[in-house]
């Protein structure tokens, strides 16, 4: 008897958010432009870090220096910004492009990233078809939404 093979967990039919940028996409209704902003809010998201520099992180003294998370941050020539890329699921980062490690996050904590990173705003799955773009007021807008039992991990 074989068993039913399992869908990959972060596979694009079980991914809330691409659902509602897809509903967005068909219908920019308030409605679902506020589905769009509260599935960012509660979905976790891959974030690429930087590739590593060719220098060793040593300190004053010789030892390791703490390492903190750059992210990678991206300039697009048609919108002429430089923005943060995140992406749904793995499925949306192509092959040939060169990335550190891509780390999942919360909202809270790409938004942490995105005020720490100085860019121009957030673009979600920018080598997709179907891609979104955050403003800082609309990340600003989404930092205010409230938390709920979920977000305390």
């Amino acid at each position: 008897m074989k068993t039913p093979k399992k869908k990959p967990a972060d596979s694009p039919v079980d991914s809330l958010l691409e659902k509602r940028l897809s509903d967005f996409s068909v219908n920019k209704s308030k409605e679902n432009y506020i589905r769009l902003l509260d599935a960012f809010h509660c979905t976790d998201v891959l974030v690429p870090s930087a590739l590593p520099a060719d220098k060793l992180p040593f300190g004053n003294k010789g030892g390791l220096a703490p390492l903190t998370f750059k992210p990678e941050i991206i300039f697009f020539k048609p919108l002429n910004k430089n923005m943060l890329p995140l992406f749904s699921n793995r499925s949306q980062i192509p092959d040939n492009h060169a990335f550190g490690k891509t780390f999942y996050m919360h909202c809270s904590g790409w938004i942490k990233i995105f005020y720490s990173a100085r860019c121009d705003g957030v673009i979600l799955n920018p080598f997709s078809e179907l891609s979104f773009v955050l403003t800082p007021d609309q990340i600003r807008l989404l930092s205010q939404f409230k938390m709920t039992a979920n977000d305390y991990r």
